[in-house]
């Protein structure tokens, strides 16, 4: 039985990384996407690839920091698909720097990516989901959002500031069915990552990190954004959801190679 059967979902930063492994997943579970992504050719190409799995879906160019770009995404959903039953908010950007030397302007791309964006989606989608009366929100938070994570910049208030948004999601919108959860990924190796997982060094001192031995992979993620989209979770709202290998039990903090080197921890 199809879990997602003929919804219709919003991915955020789904062209690539975590957002295309939700994306593929989804469809993989009969709902239709909407892959939005600030980069338009891997946005096209995740659509493609849901396409042949027999889904419907639609790519959109999306600056998620900007209100009219969400709007523009919203809209063309509606337009296509008559309604908005799921929103993943996952776009982000990170950029690192010790807090003594980050320039404000490094600051604010991530909070207005990360924080920012999660809100003004939220907002949009929430209006038509009001309507419905029906509605799931999946906010992609990290175990960054727990505990800080040094030299990323901004990124650990980004995280934390979207629990927070979460729990008041799940207060203000329940009355309207509306669910909203977030979910914590620990050491996830994307190709985002690449770069720094590539690194034998950093690679063995963060698997070292986690509990339970090894780094974790978008499938590590994809089953959780599934259950908190689905009915399994017709009663869980407001819940942060870990996916970190055991990490936030605090463990890592411990382990040295914990700190940021380049890419993101998701």
């Amino acid at each position: 039985m199809l879990r997602l059967k003929d919804k219709v979902a919003i991915v955020t930063g789904g062209g690539r990384g975590i957002g295309r492994d939700i994306s593929l997943a989804y469809a993989r579970e009969g709902a239709h996407v909407v892959v939005s992504d600030i980069d338009p050719n891997t946005a096209k190409t995740t659509s493609d690839d849901i396409k042949k799995l027999g889904q419907k879906s639609i790519d959109c160019q999306t600056d998620v920091s900007k209100a009219a770009d969400i709007n523009a995404m919203i809209e063309k959903t509606i337009k296509e698909y008559g309604r908005v039953d799921i929103l993943v908010n996952n776009a982000m950007r990170i950029v690192p720097g010790k807090l003594e030397e980050l320039p404000e302007a490094a600051w604010d791309t991530t909070m207005n990516i990360g924080l920012k964006g999660t809100f003004l989606a939220s907002q949009a989608a929430a209006k038509h989901m009001i309507q419905q009366k029906s509605g799931c929100i999946v906010n992609i938070s990290s175990i960054a959002g727990l505990f800080p994570y040094n030299w990323a910049g901004s990124y650990s208030v980004v995280k934390a500031g979207i629990i927070m948004l979460t729990k008041l999601q799940a207060m203000e919108w329940a009355p309207y069915g509306i669910r909203s959860n977030a979910i914590t990924p620990g050491y996830i190796r994307t190709p985002g990552t690449e770069g720094m997982y590539g690194d034998p060094v950093i690679f063995e001192g963060r698997r070292k990190g986690v509990p339970m031995g090894r780094v974790g992979s978008g499938d590590d993620i994809t089953g959780v954004a599934i259950f908190l989209a689905s009915d399994d979770s017709q009663y869980t709202t407001g819940s942060v959801v870990g996916a970190d290998g055991g990490q936030a039990v605090g463990y890592f903090l411990s382990v040295p190679g914990r700190r940021f080197s380049g890419g993101s921890v998701e």
